[in-house]
C-alpha cells in the first residue's frame, strides 16, 4: 500500500513537472529573443545550425525544479537545498557564458565554487577512510582527500554534460536515462527525497526533450547542461542502494554517465596529444567521429543513447552481484572504453 502510495505520488510529480516545462519552454522560446539569450550560427565554425536558437533550457530547469521543490517540500532536507544552492552558482555563471562568453578559468572557478558550496552543505564523497580497531576513521589526510575527490567528482561530470550537448537531444536523452536508473534505485532503496527530486527532473527534462529534440527549438546552453550536469553529478554523491554489495556500488553511477565521461575523456586526450586547447569547441566529440564514420546525425544520436541504457543497466544489475563480479564487470567495461577511445581517436584523423 505504501509502495503504490509512492508510485501514485512519482507518477503525479513526473507528470506535472512535464507539463509545467513544456508550458515554460514555450514562454522561454518567445522570450529569448527579447532578452537576447540566443546562439547565433555565425558565433562559430563549428555550430550545425542555420538561424538563431533561443538558449533558455537552463532557465526552464532551475525555475521549474524550484519550484517543484517548493510544492513537494523536500527543500527541507539539508542535501537536496544544497544541492540547488549550489546549482544557482553553476547556472549563473553558465549565464553569464552564454550572454558574454566567458573565458575557461572563469567557468572552472564557478564549478569549484559551486562545489565548494555543496561540500558545505554535506554534500561529500566518503571514499577515503582508514581503519582503526576494526571500524573506519577519518583522518585529516582522509578529509582532504575527499573533498579534493568531491570537487574533481562534480567538475568532471559537469563538464561531461556540457561538452556532449553537441547536437539536438543528446545530452537531454542522455540525461533522462540516467535520471530514471536514479529513480528506480531511490524507489526500492526508500531515499524518498531522492526520489521526489529525481521524478521532478525526468519531468522537466521530458518537456525539454521535445523542443530539444532534432530540430531543436531551444538549446540547454552552458547554463542548462552544465546545471543539469552538476546536480546529476550531486545526486550521484548522496544516493545510498540498501540491497547489494556496498563496496561495489561505488562506480555505478560511473556506469550511468558513461557515455558523457568516455566523451569527455575521448575529447580530452586528443585534444592534448595534439597540443590543442581542450576548451575549444571543435567537431572531434564522439558524435562526430561516429557521424564521419557513416552514421547518420539521428543514428548516431540512437547509438550513444543505447550505449548509455545498456551500460545504465549493467549498472543497476550490478547492485545484485557479488563484489568480484561487479568489479570484474567493471574491469572489462573500462577496458571496453579504452580500446573503442584508441579506434575512434586513430579514426578520426
Amino acid at each position: 500500500m505504501i509502495q503504490r502510495f509512492y508510485y501514485d505520488q512519482v507518477v503525479f510529480i513526473i507528470l506535472l513537472s512535464a507539463f509545467f516545462s513544456t508550458i515554460l519552454c514555450w514562454v522561454s522560446i518567445k522570450v529569448a529573443p527579447k532578452i537576447k539569450l540566443m546562439d547565433i550560427p555565425e558565433s562559430a565554425k563549428h555550430k550545425n545550425h542555420k538561424v538563431p536558437i533561443p538558449l533558455t533550457g537552463g532557465v526552464v530547469l532551475i525555475i521549474l525544479v524550484a519550484i517543484m521543490t517548493l510544492l513537494t517540500g523536500i527543500w527541507e532536507n539539508p542535501h537536496l537545498f544544497g544541492i540547488l544552492a549550489s546549482a544557482m552558482i553553476i547556472l549563473i555563471f553558465g549565464l553569464l557564458d552564454d550572454f558574454f562568453d566567458l573565458n575557461p578559468s572563469k567557468k572552472l572557478f564557478g564549478q569549484i565554487l559551486a562545489s565548494i558550496f555543496l561540500i558545505y552543505f554535506g554534500v561529500q564523497i566518503k571514499f577515503f577512510s582508514s581503519p582503526e580497531f576494526f571500524y573506519h576513521t577519518e583522518t585529516k589526510l582522509d578529509f582532504w582527500l575527499n573533498i579534493i575527490f568531491t570537487i574533481f567528482w562534480i567538475i568532471a561530470i559537469t563538464n561531461a554534460f556540457n561538452f556532449i550537448d553537441s547536437i539536438d537531444g543528446l545530452a537531454i536523452g542522455l540525461s533522462i536515462l540516467s535520471i530514471v536508473f536514479f529513480l528506480f534505485i531511490s524507489f526500492t532503496s526508500g531515499q524518498l527525497a531522492i526520489l521526489k527530486l529525481c521524478s521532478i527532473l525526468l519531468g522537466t527534462c521530458i518537456g525539454l526533450y521535445f523542443f530539444n529534440a532534432y530540430p531543436a527549438r531551444l538549446f540547454l546552453g552552458d547554463s542548462g547542461a552544465q546545471t543539469l550536469g552538476f546536480i546529476l553529478g550531486s545526486i550521484a554523491i548522496i544516493f545510498d542502494p540498501d540491497k547489494g554489495n556496498q563496496s561495489s556500488t561505488w562506480f555505478v553511477p560511473i556506469l550511468f554517465f558513461y557515455v558523457p565521461l568516455f566523451d569527455l575523456v575521448l575529447v580530452t586526450v586528443s585534444r592534448l596529444r595534439r597540443r590543442k586547447n581542450i576548451y575549444q569547441a571543435s567537431r572531434d566529440h564522439t558524435f562526430h567521429r561516429l557521424a564521419q564514420a557513416g552514421f547518420p546525425i539521428q543514428h548516431a544520436v540512437l547509438v550513444m543513447h543505447g550505449l548509455c541504457l545498456i551500460m545504465s543497466m549493467i549498472g543497476y544489475l550490478c547492485l545484485n552481484l557479488s563484489l568480484f563480479y561487479a568489479n570484474l564487470i567493471f574491469v572489462v567495461i573500462l577496458l571496453f572504453g579504452v580500446v573503442s577511445l584508441i579506434w575512434l581517436d586513430s579514426n578520426y584523423y
